[in-house]
């Protein structure tokens, strides 16, 4: 599934990234944001870093398991999710409640 071309795939490393990212090395804190917030193909990566294309993809892939490693172990990304969930069920129950009052105060004013 996309939204507005990026997959949700690409969306999640961007999350984990910005989460956990000051955890992982520098260099594979870079590759992968340049990969990821600047579309950097594993080509661009590996000459500007002056290594060879597998390299540059091993700090990606590498860089990507911990992410995911850190995840698992703590969870971060997934509770945010869940906060932004249920903040947005509130905010529709706020919505619904508040459109009630209105409707409420309309028949009383009524009578």
């Amino acid at each position: 599934m996309t939204v507005h071309g990026i997959t949700d795939t690409r969306m999640h490393r961007q999350m984990l990234l910005d989460a956990y990212g000051t955890l992982l090395t520098l260099r594979q804190r870079e590759a992968l944001r340049l990969h990821l917030d600047e579309d950097w193909s594993v080509t661009e990566l590996a000459q500007s870093m002056g290594a060879s294309r597998a390299a540059a993809h091993d700090l990606l892939r590498r860089g990507i398991e911990r992410l995911e490693e850190l995840e698992n172990q703590l969870g971060l990304c997934r509770k945010l999710k869940s906060a932004e969930l249920r903040r947005a069920q509130l905010e529709h129950k706020v919505e619904r409640l508040e459109l009630e009052l209105s409707r409420s105060r309309e028949l009383t004013a009524d009578v």
